[in-house]
């Protein structure tokens, strides 16, 4: 029994000191933050239920996932890298040994998350090479979870909740506690002091004296409530008691207690719920007003992660203002339909480049055959050197903006790779791409056919040189003229060809027995000394190259010197350089036929050819299906056209069906196309290999011509393809819409009536001070701690009473108040007056960005046909000129053919502009109406909203108290005539008059004047009486 009442006593002791710890540390620091957290979460939620603004995820503890995540305990977070020389202040400073703690934690390694990479793919779709396919989900997810702007406004909606827990805490009940010990000693004897004696009547040296010893242990509790009332009272109750041990002599002790209570109640300044509850009802106003602007940023962040705007304040943790923010008027495409922009901008510009590099070719080819000057191709040259330094300018921006982008608004470094989802703007891909290949493998066959004809004619043209060069003396001036000239075309074809001399020379032994061709591996150096394989070095061909430009420029100054009179010599002592350098074009043309096998190359470039009719089908098949969409969307264009656009709109479309038909069937169609290519490859023969190349070159020409005028045809149909939702608003009915669903403007007026408020606290300060005050205690008489008794109590009741005599400070304070609602009455009058002129312009941009669209499609067109019409240009013959000139084409042939190219690059830019702008418009429609409707993850729900102006306090009328009804007008109409009685000018007057001394002055005005002064200096008091008197009426 002795045992188990010592383990009682035991674990009695244990808890009561584990009582104590618990008391003297309090909560940790986790509990503490929970506990933050918990309230202030309920807090939010309380008003997280109307439908206009609730938020279904409200937490600022950051997504894991994130690159700002925290992994580390947050009450126990590592130190960050410190800088070195501030580092060693936290050690010593002013000579004094610092805090020795503060790495207990450790030292981050990094501030970024480090597993944030890692993670990126489970919420963003990566490419194969690990790229971030960006799209507008895509975008929406990352900017939330990495975005600090996002971060930013959640931790002030946090914070101002916290702010309202103080509040209620402040008017809560407040306990407080605690305990005390204390030891005092006293020795027994009081030193002597400087004392007045009365008998001797003067001061006299006194002491020392003896005294009790006194060593005594205190020790003290005390327990207490207090509590502020909504009436602006505070009561405060407590009970306190104390054991004193006094251990000299026979040990005595006394325990005590008090019980005591005190309140106090004002009466005039400082009473009444007007002030007691205005910080509570001021920042639980903010709290509801920051939980709106959070909804609304929402939209703003949506549309600035899109359009690049973000349009709204967001939260504050002051509250909210009257100065609202609304759209200026102006806005351009940023964001990532900015990104969008660029890409197809470039993608543009690209397509444009391919156009001018084929046309440069074509330009080529007719200057070699002189009918085109010089001029006109290096005009075409020049253009096309400018036009890669602005895709350079173009691409190099692009890539800056998307790290801007990156940085600046998905919060996430700039390093990260992009690849940008251009699924939004591949409606502006006007050409298809599978002409774009089909293009490029049509070049690459008209190339090698031409390097095969520029072979058999450099062949044909050797052998008959090779018979008349021995003989050349014995000619006339004008056949050597002419064979050295033909001599030189060969020679600079030649050097052309030594750009494709095959590297590896295994293959062409066989020629290698020539012996013009083993002169030539012996004399560059084609053959490496070390190898047994045929390979022509980088050094051997430069050689050659050398030797050519060297015999082309020989050849010309012989031509230009050479006279009749001299050509007979001048002809023996170059015949046998003449001989060489024709040797010299000899073997390269048979290495290079040799290596190109030749006389089997047309059966093979027939075979290519064939192989390209497929891919010119299946457009033919895409341009169908253009066509076809263009069909299913023209009766819902053409509800918005007049009759003659109707009627323009439907020719061009059973134009745009006549030229398929045409291009298909017709004269120079594909299936004539074709049939000529199998008369070509019905023809074919070894003996007819020349003729062969010499058809194909004819046909590769034509057919590519198809092509590009096929690729005309999608590119039209897609144009007009693309359409933009109509909005039918009227501006009256949009400010009226935005006035009841934007939640900032529902802030502003909110702000307004807390300035309005505030006049009514100011103006409480003028008061006199009034209270009741009451105090008592009660104790205990014996030495009992709970012995308390009536006799010992005692008990006190009051009044406090301070006359107004000096208010300067609270009456310039009252008037500062009635100032600042005025100010921001201004103020939300020039909000709405600013939200007004934004949505006129709004609307009014939207028109006009819809006629632009239209516009601009229009010039497209126009544009795709100057083009088509300038490329059948270059096919037209020439006009005969004068008798033996050869014909010349237009000398303006170059410059149309640039400004068509870059008309159409211009007006397909400005029709995705239009395009872009009236969608970045309607975008911002939305959210400055205030109907933007997000779903959960943030993106926008399309066409979500009907627009229609509903009265939102009927969803709400059972549950929100019901607004005061309006002043009625009758008020102030019967109020204007008296309002004359005291105008401004007079009330001025009356202040500035000096008020006269004495009780003359009182007498004269009387009790009634001053009774009827006092009314009209108050005139809410004025109109609360006239509303109460319409009321009695009614």
């Amino acid at each position: 029994m002795r045992t188990e009442n010592r383990k009682r006593k035991r674990l009695r002791r244990l808890a009561f000191m584990a009582i104590l710890v618990q008391s003297l540390a309090g909560c940790s620091q986790t509990q503490h933050r929970l506990n933050a957290d918990r309230e202030a979460y309920c807090t939010i939620a309380e008003r997280n239920h109307d439908p206009r603004w609730s938020e279904s995820d409200i937490s600022i503890d950051m997504d894991p996932r994130s690159r700002y995540f925290d992994p580390y305990n947050p009450d126990c977070s590592p130190m960050p890298q410190d800088d070195p020389a501030s580092h060693r202040y936290m050690h010593c400073v002013d000579g004094k040994q610092g805090w020795k703690h503060w790495g207990r934690n450790g030292v981050r390694a990094q501030l970024t998350n480090p597993q944030w990479r890692v993670q990126l793919g489970e919420y963003a779709e990566l490419t194969e090479q690990n790229e971030v396919k960006l799209d507008v989900d895509s975008a929406v997810r990352l900017a939330y979870v990495n975005s600090p702007l996002n971060q930013n406004a959640l931790e002030t909606l946090y914070l101002t909740s916290l702010d309202v827990t103080g509040e209620r805490f402040r008017l809560d009940t407040q306990f407080f506690g605690g305990t005390g010990l204390a030891y005092r000693h006293q020795g027994n004897q009081t030193p002597g002091a400087i004392g007045f004696d009365p008998f001797l009547n003067r001061y006299v040296v006194t002491g020392p004296f003896n005294t009790p010893e006194i060593n005594r242990l205190t020790v003290t509790n005390d327990l207490s409530a207090s509590r502020r009332f909504a009436t602006a009272g505070e009561v405060l109750v407590g009970f306190a008691n104390s054991f004193a041990f006094e251990f000299t002599g026979n040990d005595v002790s006394l325990a005590s207690s008090l019980a005591n209570f005190s309140f106090i109640q004002p009466l005039l300044r400082g009473a009444g719920r007007d002030v007691a509850l205005e910080q509570l009802t001021l920042s639980e106003r903010r709290l509801l007003a920051n939980l709106r602007a959070y909804s609304q940023f929402r939209q703003g962040f949506f549309t600035q992660i899109v359009i690049g705007e973000l349009g709204v304040t967001g939260p504050q943790r002051f509250g909210p203002t009257t100065n609202l923010q609304s759209f200026s008027g102006f806005g351009g495409v940023n964001g990532y339909l900015g990104l969008l922009q660029q890409a197809q901008q470039i993608r543009n510009t690209e397509d444009n480049l391919r156009l001018q590099l084929r046309t440069l070719d074509r330009l080529e080819a007719l200057y070699e055959n002189e009918l085109i000057d010089i001029v006109q191709v290096d005009q075409f040259r020049q253009n096309i050197e400018l036009t890669r330094a602005n895709l350079l300018d173009q691409t190099n921006g692009l890539q800056l903006t998307i790290d801007n982008y990156t940085t600046q608004v998905l919060g996430l470094p700039s390093d990260l790779p992009i690849e940008l989802d251009e699924d939004l703007v591949k409606q502006f891909q006007l050409i298809p791409t599978e002409t774009v290949s089909l293009a490029e493998k049509l070049l690459e066959l008209q190339q090698r056919i031409g390097n095969i004809g520029e072979l058999f004619s450099l062949t044909a043209r050797l052998e008959m040189l090779a018979e008349q060069i021995p003989g050349l003396a014995e000619q006339n001036f004008v056949d050597v003229d002419l064979a050295l000239r033909q001599l030189k075309g060969i020679v600079d074809a030649t050097g052309r060809q030594l750009l494709d001399l095959p590297s590896d020379l295994t293959g062409v032994e066989a020629v290698l027995e020539d012996t013009d061709v083993a002169k030539l591996v012996e004399n560059f150096d084609l053959l490496p000394k070390d190898s047994t394989t045929f390979a022509t070095g980088q050094g051997g061909r430069d050689k050659l190259a050398e030797q050519f430009a060297e015999a082309s420029k020989r050849l010309d100054d012989f031509l230009d010197s050479m006279t009749e009179e001299d050509l007979a010599g001048r002809i023996d002592s170059n015949a046998e350089w003449f001989a060489d350098i024709l040797s010299l074009s000899r073997s390269v043309v048979l290495i290079q036929s040799a290596a190109g096998d030749l006389a089997s190359e047309p059966e093979r470039v027939l075979a290519d050819a064939e192989r390209l009719i497929e891919p010119a089908r299946e457009l033919f098949a895409v341009a169908r299906g253009d066509l076809d969409r263009m069909e299913e969307i023209a009766p819902e264009r053409e509800r918005f056209m007049r009759d003659d656009e109707k009627a323009r709109f439907r020719g061009d479309r059973v134009k745009l069906h006549e030229r398929l038909s045409d291009l298909e069937s017709g004269d120079s169609g594909l299936e004539n196309t074709i049939s000529d290519l199998n008369r070509l490859r019905d023809g074919h023969s070894i003996e007819q290999r020349t003729a062969t190349i010499r058809g194909l070159t004819g046909w590769i020409q034509s057919y590519l011509q198809l092509v590009e005028r096929l690729a005309l045809v999608p590119a039209q149909a897609r144009l007009e393809v693309v359409t933009v939702d109509d909005v039918e608003l009227e501006p009256e009915a949009a400010f009226q819409i935005a006035l009841e669903n934007r939640l900032d403007f529902m802030n502003g007026r909110a702000a307004l009536v807390d300035r309005w408020r505030a006049i009514q606290v100011a103006a409480d300060a003028l008061q006199s001070d009034l209270s009741i005050t009451g105090s008592g205690d009660v104790r205990t008489a014996t030495n009992n701690p709970v012995d308390f008794r009536a006799s010992t109590s005692r008990l006190r009741l009051g009044v406090e009473f301070d006359a107004p005599l000096a208010r300067l400070l609270e009456r310039n304070g009252y008037r500062e108040a009635l100032i600042d609602y005025q100010r921001n009455r201004r103020n939300l009058i020039q909000s709405q007056d600013q939200l007004q002129l934004g949505l006129r312009a709004l609307l009014r941009t939207l028109q006009q960005r819809k006629l632009q669209l239209e516009i601009q499609r229009r010039a497209v067109t126009i544009a795709l046909r100057r083009v088509d019409q300038t490329e059948l240009s270059l096919l037209t013959p020439p006009p005969q000129g004068q008798p033996g000139a050869r014909p010349q084409i237009n000398p303006t042939t170059a410059i149309n053919l640039l400004a068509a190219q870059s008309s159409l690059q211009n007006s397909q830019n400005s029709f995705l502009a239009a395009w872009l702008n009236y969608y970045t418009a309607r975008i911002r429609l939305y959210r400055e109406l205030g109907v933007m409707q997000l779903d959960p993850t943030g993106k926008w729900i399309e066409n979500s909203v009907e627009f229609e102006s509903d009265d939102p306090s009927n969803a709400t009328s059972d549950v929100l108290e019901p607004l005061p009804p309006p002043v009625p007008i009758e008020v102030f109409e019967f109020d204007a005539p008296a309002q004359q009685d005291l105008s401004q000018q007079d009330l001025t007057q009356q202040v500035r008059e000096p008020v006269r001394s004495g009780p003359v002055a009182v007498s004269e005005r009387g009790t009634e004047e001053a009774s009827e002064f006092e009314t009209k200096l108050h005139p809410f008091v004025r109109l609360a009486e006239k509303i109460a008197g319409f009321e009695k009426k009614q």
